[in-house]
């Protein structure tokens, strides 16, 4: 049998609450964050139910006369429920989702949107740059350029030894064609000016063409991935509802909880009390915990699902 969130209610309500119950949180010594901790638990594990009691929890428990059980379970399935249906529950639901059914957002839909957008905007970027620089060069003077060059030079040529092989090498071209337009250049500022600014505008432009090929690369591996994504997301949205599972629990608990038995008799045997009828020996833990508990408990618990169920089949299919 799967894990049955109203397992969880059952047991929080009548192994921990007190016989007042107009607060009920507080007559027990449940918080929220012991809430939120076991819902999600209990309706996200495979099987099995599960609930961490204290020691005053269940020494409260005790103190609960005949004829307030049933008020009991009522007064702390409300507070399960309004949590349950909270955006505070939804969020950490989701979160759970987001754990187990991963999306890998890099190759969505709008990631390849987003990367057409920029390769269709490089030309307008790389014109807006052109004439950025040109104005900038244009107000300087060719003499004082090409001085400025010549130190720029010589400060990048002291850095080369703080540089990995490939960088290294990609600078000493560069440095080497400078270096060159000046030698060729010398005495003439003007024409270094000219021939640099050649020089800085092809420079430029193969930049951005490696980097557009690069963006291009990145864009064929996102749209063939995409495919991937959209079973992720697929999957993903698939769980996202809570909803539909918790129908699901709500529905196994109503079962549970009509069939069990509970005049079904019991003897001592040693220091263990076994079912007279063996029948009753084989069911599963749940049906043996639900008996424990008593009828009163566990037929209220069963009404009240019964209710929650009903309006969840409203809202869901």
């Amino acid at each position: 049998m799967k894990t049955l969130l109203y397992l969880g209610l059952i047991s929080t309500a009548f192994g921990l609450l007190a016989a007042r119950t107009t607060d009920v949180l507080t007559d027990t010594g449940v918080s929220m964050d012991n809430i939120r901790e076991d819902v999600l638990t209990n309706l996200t594990a495979e099987q099995w139910f599960s609930f961490n009691s204290t020691g005053a929890m269940r020494r409260m428990a005790k103190r609960i006369p005949e004829g307030s059980r049933a008020t009991a379970v009522r007064a702390l399935g409300r507070v399960v429920r309004s949590y349950v249906e909270s955006g505070d529950f939804n969020n950490q639901y989701l979160d759970w989702v987001r754990g187990q059914y991963r999306v890998d957002e890099r190759y969505s839909d709008e990631a390849i949107a987003m990367q057409e957008k920029n390769l269709n905007a490089v030309d307008g970027v790389v014109t807006e740059q052109l004439t950025m620089m040109e104005q900038a060069y244009a107000q300087m003077d060719p003499a004082m350029l090409q001085m400025a060059i010549r130190m720029q030079v010589k400060a990048r040529e002291s850095e080369l030894a703080s540089m990995d092989a490939e960088q290294r090498a990609r600078e000493l071209k560069e440095l080497a064609d400078v270096k060159k337009i000046l030698t060729a250049t010398e005495g003439k500022p003007a024409e270094f000016k000219k021939q640099f600014m050649a020089y800085t505008t092809r420079q430029l432009k193969q930049d951005v063409a490696r980097n557009v090929g690069q963006e291009k690369e990145k864009l064929a591996e996102t749209k063939q991935r995409n495919g991937d994504y959209r079973k992720q997301k697929a999957e993903f949205d698939a769980h996202a509802d809570y909803r539909p599972l918790l129908r699901q629990r709500l529905k196994d608990f109503i079962a549970l909880c009509s069939d069990v038995n509970f005049d079904a008799k019991v003897t001592t045997q040693g220091y263990r009390r076994e079912f007279v009828d063996a029948a009753y020996t084989s069911k599963p833990a749940e049906w043996k915990f639900l008996y424990r508990l008593g009828k009163e408990p566990v037929m209220e618990a069963r009404a009240f699902a019964r209710e929650w169920l009903t309006d969840l089949e409203k809202t869901t299919k």
